[in-house]
């Protein structure tokens, strides 16, 4: 007696043998539930049925739900570690078909790492939010059906779910793009930089924890550039972007960083180095720290 089937596409022996393995359990009972193949198409399907032992109504509906559990634990798994990868790039290839293979390769990279991260912004989208919420919507299916068509299940019962896959496919397109135009912006400060004379042969930048700086010359005097300084009595931007606008200003040849919290300052730090490439130090320590 056929109990259940389902319609898979791609290699079927792995779920097959985890099928056979949960079914070993009613063996002991009496019930033997062989595991049949039918070729239609492209898709496999595989067929639960009981093939000895009497079924009552109350075996029958016991055995059932047994393997209705046991075929939406190994499908919601399949899920989540194989279709998910797949659903994910038919996203990126469907919506940013005009991206590069590496600008698509880069966005479906970032896309997994924040599935399978515990990013704040996606916490509702965990990957046990996300089995449980597959799990419950195929034991929901098969209450009333038979048959499962894996495919079919994806596109038509699991609209939300692949929703919120696209969402997070649009984070990451937006964390690339923000990357993309970060790196322009740092080509451009850095061809200013590399067009024009240094003016001075080395500055000390004195920064803290809150952000702010000084800008110290060789001797240890405050470097008081007077096109910079007009520009910071009129400007609104924060102290980072005004440090480097005065560094490119003053344009030195070296650039030596102290900092009373490096790793906080890092982001800043990784900047300045980017745009005076080959020209920036970070001391480790010195008297100009210790006075600070």
């Amino acid at each position: 007696m056929k109990l259940l089937s389902v319609g898979l596409t791609g290699t079927t022996d792995d779920i097959r043998a985890r099928l056979q393995q949960d079914c070993i359990s009613l063996k002991q009972e009496g019930f033997r539930v062989a595991i049949d193949e039918i070729n239609k198409g492209n898709y496999t399907f595989l067929g639960c049925n009981v093939i000895e032992g009497e079924l009552s109504f109350r075996n029958y509906e016991r055995i059932k739900n047994l393997l209705k559990t046991y075929v939406a634990k190994i499908l919601a798994e399949l899920i989540i570690l194989r279709e998910e990868k797949k659903i994910v790039k038919k996203i990126i290839e469907h919506n940013y078909y005009y991206f590069s293979a590496d600008e698509q390769n880069i966005v479906y990279d970032n896309t997994l790492k924040n599935l399978n991260s515990n990013n704040e912004v996606f916490s509702d989208f965990g990957r046990t939010t996300r089995h449980n919420t597959i799990l419950t919507k195929i034991v929901d299916y098969l209450d009333n059906h038979h048959e499962l068509v894996l495919d079919g299940f994806i596109n038509f019962r699991l609209k939300e779910y692949r929703e919120r896959l696209v969402e997070i496919v649009d984070s990451a397109v937006d964390d690339l793009m923000m990357d993309l135009e970060y790196k322009e912006f740092i080509r451009v400060l850095r061809y200013f930089v590399d067009i024009q004379e240094p003016q001075v042969e080395e500055v000390h930048v004195l920064l803290n924890d809150n952000g702010n700086f000084r800008i110290l010359d060789i001797e240890g005097k405050a470097i008081n550039n007077q096109q910079f300084v007009d520009f910071l009595n009129e400007s609104e931007i924060n102290p980072e972007d005004l440090l480097i606008t005065a560094l490119i200003t003053i344009s030195p040849y070296n650039i030596m960083i102290h900092s009373t919290n490096p790793s906080a300052a890092q982001n800043v730090i990784e900047t300045i180095k980017s745009i005076f490439e080959g020209r920036v130090a970070v001391c480790e320590g010195c008297p100009i720290c210790r006075k600070k």
